[in-house]
């Protein structure tokens, strides 16, 4: 194979399993509430065999691990060799709370770019009030062991309903622990997650207060904030929380960072449930993968906007926002479109969704799918 004729990918993100030590309320894997035993997952051998085959047809950037719980997977170890042996980067997205010190150690030779963990909560309370109970001081002596042993560690909140008045405190805890590069998550509906978006979705106003105090931190404190979840322009002015930075929805665009499951399956992204291509398996004999990620799911995803976007002078780089989110709250219409754009923003413009979020909210029920 020519390898020099390899078309470039950004970015591929590998569940190495669909197990996680930690049952998050957030969590997009569609898989999270029977823990992942209804998914395939396969063998160490076929996701090596999985990731070699994307490595000889691919000229990628790096690859993030992730899950699940990707220290949950003995696989990661020799991913990691598999990586360095390619020359090609690695980040790791981790609860910390089975990283330890033998595997931090064992973790530092690798020369990781970073590894991502969250924090929720100023103290057990909040934390666990997104994770379960017991899961705190875990993920605080993860962060201990990794620091110890030089790997990099980059923080990130997931911004809900429950903490985002106090995202000042939690920055000031990543502060405290000397790590100053911090993932502004906002929640995003998705997957495991939609039982739970009453709850933990914010509204304009709360992520607006979340952003004021998250502001000095970048502006006055060295810390570098992005906001990695898309944010719809039409609902805020970003610019006016700079210095953090917003990011929009890459699917469809030279910065897409693919989703391969443990199953097999190659997605959009890790927020998206469906397979590219309707293919099963990356590794079966008769996949052309380089015409997989270009299939019309993925080079058309920009041009199904919902109808709602139309018009709009930012709809070209927005993308109506999560459209995984959109998908998996709000259905889609014919042909794949959208129906509807991101719940964080729908939410506002349609009473029927914004009482029965507010019903759910006070019944203490579960919301389904809105059809």
């Amino acid at each position: 194979m020519d390898h020099a004729a390899r078309p470039k990918l950004f970015s591929i993100a590998v569940e190495l399993t669909a197990y996680c030590n930690q049952k998050c309320s957030y969590c997009y894997n569609g898989w999270r509430a029977d823990n992942g035993a209804s998914v395939d997952a396969g063998s160490s051998e076929q996701l090596i065999a999985r990731c070699e085959k994307l490595l000889d047809e691919f000229d990628i950037d790096h690859f993030t691990l992730t899950g699940g719980e990707p220290f949950a997977q003995a696989s990661i170890w020799p991913l990691l060799d598999l990586l360095r042996d390619h020359g090609v980067g690695a980040q790791i997205i981790s609860n910390g709370g089975l990283i330890d010190e033998r595997i931090a150690e064992r973790l530092a030779p690798y020369d990781v770019s970073y590894v991502q963990i969250t924090l929720n909560g100023p103290d057990p309370a909040l934390h666990e009030a997104h994770t379960g109970e017991g899961h705190f001081d875990k993920t605080l002596r993860g962060i201990a062991a990794l620091q110890k042993h030089g790997v990099t560690v980059v923080g990130c909140v997931v911004v809900t309903k429950k903490n985002a008045p106090r995202l000042g405190e939690i920055l000031e805890l990543w502060h405290s622990l000397d790590v100053t590069h911090i993932a502004l998550s906002r929640f995003s509906p998705a997957g495991y997650a939609i039982e739970h978006a009453a709850a933990l979705l914010p509204s304009r106003n709360e992520i607006m207060q979340a952003f004021e105090l998250a502001v000095p931190f970048g502006r006055d404190r060295g810390m570098t904030l992005n906001c990695t979840m898309p944010v719809p322009p039409c609902m805020l002015e970003t610019d006016d929380y700079a210095p953090i930075t917003f990011g929009t929805c890459p699917i469809g665009t030279e910065m897409q960072e693919f989703a391969l499951g443990p199953d097999g399956k190659l997605r959009n992204c890790t927020l998206h449930a469906t397979a590219i291509g309707g293919v099963n398996d990356i590794l079966a004999d008769d996949v052309d993968l380089r015409a997989l990620v270009n299939a019309p799911e993925v080079a058309g995803y920009r041009s199904k906007l919902p109808s709602f976007c139309d018009g709009c002078i930012h709809a070209p780089t927005c993308g109506g926002g999560c459209g995984a989110a959109a998908e998996w709250m709000l259905g889609l219409a014919d042909e794949g479109k959208r129906r509807l754009p991101d719940p964080l923003l729908w939410q506002h413009i349609d009473d029927d969704f914004g009482t029965r979020l507010e019903n759910e909210r006070t019944s203490k029920t579960r919301l389904r799918v809105v059809l």
